[in-house]
């Protein structure tokens, strides 16, 4: 079964499948999709396999339609090249000179495109050019874009527990600081509360990143392999200060280290009372993925007076802990996490033996879940 790779992001393009095998004369395939938060008619009707379990392919994953395949985005080149060779792979594109550029996602893309036997390029006349590579490999067809323009990312409703989140999270921030950081309730709150510039290095951005610009708290140009936002981000492209590589570059974890005073900011489904993360499982059902998580941990917790930071509410919004006794899945491991953050606090654990592990976070835990761990400890 030949494999039809969908380039992911905020633009993953709208070209039905069905369609693209057909221009292609292929008759048995299955399509891979990534983070895919556009809602596609033919999502809901294909199979294949999905690197992310939410926004538009969650149904399908719960219904058993799309098999979720845990990797880091890091790997997923990879993953092309020696594991599954891609037959096509369809593009988000712009027109530029006599070709066509990224619109708005890297990524993967590069890579895939150089491997596909394929290459198809949705072409959004409508949409800026930001400044994006020009797409590789061999273009064999182009298809006028399902949605054209720039998607917005959601706006977020923000409240006294995300707010109290980012205070505490803004201290640990050193000066001359690089940041990843990803989308989310909480992302916005911190970005918010910033008093100090920043650079930013990061998998995706949104339009908070693009304002910080005026607010003059940005310096440098921002790195990134996906944008999800509209006119501030345009902006910043017109300055000449968005760079958008491929995830070969922006989630290399080596690169990441490299960069002194490099803070990564991420969120979690939970933290296990020995610092493990999970930001992929509520039980047995898959909701997210791992995505650029592992990645920017890792080079994060070995940048010298850089810190990986997991910023996240103590409860959910239905009242369950989010400080767990055991995690359901380990998707970043401890040893690549420094500080654990919620509105009660700041669990540092830089150098912690297991037990003081598990008493910080303890004490960063909601109130009324705080003795049921207690008693798990021992």
């Amino acid at each position: 079964m030949l494999l039809i790779a969908y380039n992911d992001g905020a633009d993953c393009p709208g070209v039905a499948p069905a369609d693209v095998a057909q221009m292609l004369g292929i008759d048995d395939y299955e399509i891979l999709l990534g983070w895919t938060n556009a809602s596609h008619w033919w999502i809901d009707t294909e199979r294949g396999i999905a690197t992310m379990a939410n926004f538009a392919v969650g149904r399908g994953v719960k219904d058993g339609r799309y098999a979720y395949m845990p990797i880091r985005l890091s790997s997923i080149p990879a993953y092309f090249r020696d594991v599954r060779r891609p037959e096509a792979v369809v593009i988000a594109g712009v027109p530029r000179g006599d070709g066509y550029a990224f619109k708005g996602t890297v990524g993967w893309g590069p890579a895939a495109a150089m491997l596909a036997n394929s290459v198809v390029v949705e072409v959004d006349t409508e949409a800026p050019d930001l400044g994006g590579p020009m797409i590789p490999g061999n273009i064999v067809a182009t298809v006028p874009c399902a949605n054209p323009g720039l998607p917005p990312a959601p706006p977020r409703d923000l409240d006294d527990i995300d707010m109290a989140v980012a205070a505490n999270v803004v201290p640990l921030l050193p000066d001359d600081a690089t940041i990843q950081i990803g989308p989310g309730g909480i992302a916005e709150a911190i970005l918010l509360e910033l008093t100090k510039p920043v650079q930013v290095w990061s998998g995706v951005i949104t339009d908070a990143i693009g304002e910080l610009e005026p607010r003059g708290l940005l310096t440098g140009d921002v790195t990134t392999g996906y944008v999800w936002g509209g006119e501030p981000l345009v902006a910043l492209a017109a300055l000449g200060r968005l760079n958008l590589l491929p995830a070969e570059v922006t989630h290399n974890a080596a690169e990441i280290a490299a960069r002194d005073r490099f803070v990564a900011l991420n969120a979690a489904l939970q933290v296990g009372l020995d610092g493990s993360i999970n930001i992929e499982r509520v039980g047995s059902r898959v909701v997210s993925g791992m995505g650029g998580h592992a990645d920017f941990c890792l080079g994060a917790s070995q940048s010298a007076g850089g810190s990986s930071i997991i910023a996240l509410r103590s409860a959910t919004r239905k009242g369950h802990s989010t400080i767990v006794p055991v995690v359901d899945v380990v998707s970043t491991p401890r040893t690549d996490v420094d500080f654990v953050v919620t509105e009660h606090g700041v669990a540092d654990l830089r150098g912690a033996t297991d037990a003081v592990r598990r008493a910080r976070l303890i004490l960063v835990a909601a109130p009324e879940h705080r003795t049921m761990l207690d008693e798990f400890a021992g």
